[in-house]
Parts: C-alpha cells; structure tokens; sequence
C-alpha cells in the first residue's frame, strides 16, 4: 500500500504541475517620433527594410503584400492620436489620406513597391 499511495501522490503532483500556464506579452511596437506633432507606431510582424527620414516627415519600407493591412494599421494609430481623417482617396496600389489635429496637418501615403510597401508621413 505504501508504493501505491507513493505513485498516487506523484500522479496528481506531475499533474498540478502540468496545469501551468505561462503567458508571453509581446512589447508594443516601437515608435517613431516624425516631428512634436506627428508620431507613428510601427505595424507590429512586419519586417521593416528602410527608415529615411525627409524634411517635414519620414518614409518607412516594409517588406509586404499586405498593402490594405499596413494602411489601416497607420490610420487607426493616427486615430488612436487624436488625429481626424479629412481627405482620402484609394487607387491602384496606393492609398492617400489627410489628417487634421486641431491647427496641426498630416498626410499618410501608403503604396505597393512589388513586395515592399512604403509608408510616406509628413507633416503639414
């Protein structure tokens, strides 16, 4: 009897053992600072190739397809901002829009390079 309850009682210890969860946050994005105004998160799984900054704003290449994906990523973090979409237009392969946060103006380009999708930001 003294075997049996020995095994029992490692039976249910390896059990509480395997009821142990671990649980992973993933860090948020980073975040580019374009100007006092204007700052962007970067789209979170997607490799990003180049970062050029420019006057007044920056450019940022990903290596994607996925080109709706990165545009909406870019609008929601602007909205998430305080920025208000007031302009935008779609076409093939691009994606355009201006934003307005009280006297401060912005605009997102988004196009499709062949696998690489640029992400233009500029401010005013």
């Amino acid at each position: 009897m003294g075997v049996r309850a020995l095994l029992f009682a490692l039976l249910l210890s390896s059990t509480a053992f395997a009821q142990i969860r671990v649980t992973l946050e993933t860090p948020p994005p980073p975040t580019i600072t374009v100007s006092a105004d204007v700052q962007i998160s970067l789209v979170p799984g997607i490799v990003v190739v180049e970062r050029t900054p420019e006057p007044q704003g920056i450019v940022v290449v990903y290596r994607s397809s996925q080109l709706a994906q990165v545009y909406a990523h870019h609008h929601r973090d602007l909205v998430s901002r305080g920025w208000t979409r007031v302009k935008y237009q779609a076409g093939e392969g691009s994606y355009k829009s201006e934003y307005r946060k009280g006297r401060a103006k912005a605009k997102l380009e988004v196009r499709d390079r062949r696998g690489r999708i640029e992400v233009r930001i500029k401010e005013g």
